[in-house]
């Protein structure tokens, strides 16, 4: 061997593995690698737990499973991020990256077998994800009954045969520009075969193609048209103005906002419910999702604000106790907006007796210690809002925040420094 062709091929090697950790090492969330019986070889996960999931262990999150997810993973974390976290136009979701090994592997494990049983792997990737994958993630997080299995091109191709062939393995199924020319079209001849046949009943399938002809998709859903398809809720969106790597990320936002729908109310709409109203509407969103999150804080200041513009803020406390019997998750959000709007219209000395009554239920909360300290700056009483600030600090670093709430913490301390 030459010596020469042996040293570069080492230093090639080495580049590869350096290159491939820095990735793993640069992507949010944890890496996990897991030892799949049933494809016989180690699989790795890239997990994302959503920003509050720490604060209290009586939440319970959405799964989002994500095809490629080592090229898909950073573009779809920060869309959630800004969705679900910070925009709450969606509930709090966990994602889950599932990696591939390789393109010939990765279109291995997406492709179906075809007629004769040849073909593609997806069958047992599918069993992978059925039998070790999502058992695994319920069993280590706070995972809600309700999965969302996500696969772009190719994988959109596996997305549609996962629905077709086992439709419990997931809850929605979003397939996004999906491959579906590949094996001569054989999916479309799968989809004739079995929709009429299985059931399909709570299952949602949101399909979505960018500026592109050939992939096979009118076909699929002219199947769907034509045949007698048991409960599937479907819907079809052409993305006219997205290319084909383009179109992932807006076709998924749309997508989780169908899914979803309902968790996010306007301003206006509310101002036009009653608070009960809008309690018994957010009560069976959470039962239709089969989650236990609190409810936007968008809607519970619209909430506070309309009762007060209907000059009805004396029905506060009671409404509150109404929260706390029936969607207690949201309680602490209330109290603080209560405060909030107590000490505009009121006075901060007030808004400081509403928060300090609650204040030993809501010890945990970085944010409920926040507001606290917030209400003892504007009384300038510097020593206890510093004081506050500090404790709201030290809980927000332990329960893993984001940096930009350390930023403000920080500042904070800063600020009031005697």
């Amino acid at each position: 061997m030459n010596k020469n062709v042996g040293i570069k091929s080492m230093v090639v090697f080495l580049l590869l593995c350096v290159l491939g950790a820095a990735a793993n090492a640069d992507a949010p969330g944890e890496r996990i690698t897991l030892k799949s019986e049933v494809l016989q070889e180690e699989r790795a996960i890239q997990v994302l737990l959503p920003e509050g999931y720490w604060i209290d262990k009586d939440t319970s999150y959405p799964v989002v499973y994500l095809l490629d997810g080592d090229y898909n993973f950073h573009g779809v974390s920060g869309m959630l991020d800004l969705l679900a976290n910070k925009g709450q136009m969606i509930p709090e979701v966990i994602l889950v990256g599932i990696a591939d090994k390789g393109t010939l592997r990765y279109r291995e494990n997406m492709t179906p077998a075809n007629g004769d049983g040849k073909g593609g792997n997806a069958g047992q990737f599918l069993n992978f994800l059925e039998k070790e994958l999502k058992p695994y993630i319920d069993r280590h997080y706070r995972s809600a009954p309700n999965a969302t299995l996500v696969g772009q091109s190719i994988g959109g191709l596996f997305t549609i045969n996962a629905l077709l062939q086992k439709p419990d393995s997931f809850d929605h199924y979003v397939a996004i520009s999906p491959a579906l020319w590949v094996g001569d079209h054989q999916l479309e001849k799968t989809a004739a075969e079995l929709v009429g046949k299985n059931s399909y009943r709570g299952k949602t399938l949101h399909l979505s193609l960018a500026d592109e002809t050939r992939m096979g998709v009118y076909g699929f859903l002219e199947v769907l048209d034509r045949k007698e398809v048991q409960g599937i809720e479907w819907q079809f969106t052409r993305y006219g103005d997205e290319n084909h790597n383009s179109v992932g990320l807006p076709a998924l936002r749309d997508s989780l906002k169908e899914i979803f729908e309902g968790w996010y109310l306007s301003g206006s709409e509310i101002s036009a419910m009653e608070p009960d109203g809008v309690l018994a509407h957010y009560r069976a969103r959470m039962d239709a999702f089969g989650i236990n999150q609190p409810i936007p804080t968008s809607s519970v200041k619209s909430v506070i604000r309309a009762l007060y513009n209907r000059e009805r803020a004396g029905e506060i406390d009671a409404l509150v106790a109404r929260v706390r019997r029936d969607l207690p998750m949201s309680e602490r959000d209330f109290i603080i907006m209560q405060a909030a709007y107590a000490g505009h219209f009121d006075s901060p000395k007030r808004a400081l007796e509403i928060l300090r009554e609650s204040e030993s239920r809501f010890s945990a909360s970085a944010k409920y210690l926040q507001e606290i300290a917030g209400v003892y700056e504007q009384l300038d009483n510097r020593r206890k809002a510093r004081e506050y600030y500090g404790r709201a600090a030290a809980l927000a670093e332990r329960q893993n925040a984001g940096q930009w709430q350390m930023n403000i913490l920080n500042a904070a301390l800063v600020r009031t420094e005697a």
